[in-house]
């Protein structure tokens, strides 16, 4: 069994210069929790795994990509997108996000995540 997790994510962030940077909060077969924090510019690619996700905009403000729409979100805002629908964030300002993916992604799911980060392609590929 999993122990239970208490957590003040808007506290203790960390950001990395060259990425977004995730750091696990809690992790079951079932779930994944994440802060994630991103500098401005930083993104994950749009794509389209095969997992839900929910997005809690802890602070800052960027845009999130789910399925054909587009929307600017700031602190507060939630984001829920179902699982095979594309999905993507971008960050305007620092922003930090909590990010609930159930369940966990797979390597299938990420695909080529890190090459098209390295190359500053948000989109997705036509």
């Amino acid at each position: 069994m999993t122990a239970p997790v208490f957590a003040r994510p808007k506290e203790k962030v960390s950001f990395d210069p060259a990425r977004f940077a995730a750091k696990p909060l809690f992790e079951s077969p079932e779930m994944k929790v994440i802060q994630a924090a991103f500098k401005a510019g930083q993104f994950i690619p749009v794509h389209t795994p095969d997992v839900h996700v929910v997005l809690y905009i802890l602070s800052g403000e960027g845009e999130v990509v789910a399925g054909e729409k587009r929307r600017h979100v700031r602190e507060g805002d939630l984001v829920v997108v179902p699982r095979k629908v594309a999905r993507g964030v971008k960050a305007k300002t620092d922003m930090v996000i909590l990010h609930v993916v159930s369940p966990p992604p797979t390597e299938a799911d990420h695909g080529d995540m890190a090459a098209r980060i390295a190359r500053g392609d948000f989109e997705l590929p036509a």
